[in-house]
């Protein structure tokens, strides 16, 4: 479950993170795969990891179920001895600091707003994979992908007046499979969405999310109190 920081500063996680070597990976680098003894957890500094799982079809390719992006820590699941790992991939060429897990555990034990964020993390995220699932009665795939770019943009975007440009590029595939849905139908939705100016792209490639109120209608929220 990624753990963005709080507050980003926060001085004894960072204090390892000052004594960390830092690890470089090109796009589509693996850092580790799934199955893996899970040692170490690791904190993104640029670019962004995707978190993995083998696809349930044979002969798919891995599926993203998840995405760690700057200030961002991942691969808690080192935190349970013994407990075996997701894959992590390079999303974007980016950088990571491997820190211990036992001294990262006890940093959160006394750092209450970095903790009630973890906590907070792990809430959104268990919501998010409920919502992913679909299924019969359950939310359509235009509702889970609005609600993965609303996730995204608090998790890393920048407001920008009425709107919120994110800061890290990801690609239709990467939010189909988050959003629990094929790529085809993900950029049918992204396509429309562009045209009725809901979102947005920059020259980076990065998308901007200019109306989320409307992305929250989209998503199925009442725009009044949208409950996260």
């Amino acid at each position: 479950m990624p753990l963005h920081l709080v507050p980003v500063r926060d001085r004894k996680l960072f204090r390892l993170v000052k004594h960390s070597v830092p690890v470089k990976l090109v796009k589509g680098r693996s850092l580790y795969t799934p199955g893996d003894l899970a040692r170490d957890v690791f904190l993104v500094h640029s670019g962004f990891i995707r978190l993995v799982l083998p696809g349930m079809e044979k002969g798919a390719g891995d599926r993203t179920v998840s995405v760690a992006v700057p200030s961002e820590l991942f691969g808690d699941e080192a935190f349970v001895e013994g407990h075996r790992r997701y894959g992590a991939i390079a999303g974007s060429t980016c950088t990571v600091f491997p820190l211990p897990k036992g001294k990262v555990l006890a940093g959160l034990k006394t750092a209450k707003k970095s903790l009630n964020a973890y906590l907070e993390g792990v809430e959104r995220e268990l919501h998010r994979l409920r919502h992913a699932q679909g299924g019969s009665g359950g939310p359509t795939a235009s509702q889970r992908l609005a609600e993965v770019l609303l996730d995204l943009g608090v998790r890393c975007g920048d407001k920008t007046g009425r709107g919120i440009d994110l800061s890290v590029r990801f690609t239709h595939q990467v939010l189909a499979d988050l959003a629990g849905a094929h790529r085809a139908t993900a950029t049918t939705l992204i396509n429309d969405w562009l045209y009725d100016d809901v979102i947005g792209t920059k020259p980076n490639g990065c998308f901007q999310l200019l109306k989320p109120q409307e992305l929250w209608a989209l998503a199925g929220y009442d725009l009044k109190d949208p409950a996260k």
